[in-house]
């Protein structure tokens, strides 16, 4: 019998400017805890492996989305990110 994945509600928290900027973003959530995702695919060895593929979005649950944004925050790289999820106060 097969188990029951219970489905978390996710929102899109932001969007990132590449592959490599999406990774970093998603790793850095991870690390603290967040469950991050993105739409982004494991970058193709073209040109030496750069990921030229342009915006990419970033998910979490919804629960982690305030979180998320503070901990972004923290970063000057990540503070002026593109259509930055505005949580509910």
């Amino acid at each position: 019998m097969e188990k029951m994945v219970e489905e978390v509600p996710e929102i899109r928290l932001c969007e990132v400017s590449n592959e490599f900027e999406a990774m970093l973003v998603v790793n850095l959530l991870r690390e603290e805890g967040i469950c991050a995702r993105s739409d982004a695919t494991a970058a193709t060895p073209i040109f030496g492996g750069l990921p030229f593929e342009p915006g990419h979005v970033i998910f979490v649950p919804t629960s982690q989305a305030k979180v998320a944004r503070e901990i972004l925050a923290q970063y000057p790289h990540f503070r002026n990110l593109k259509n930055v999820h505005e949580p509910d106060l």
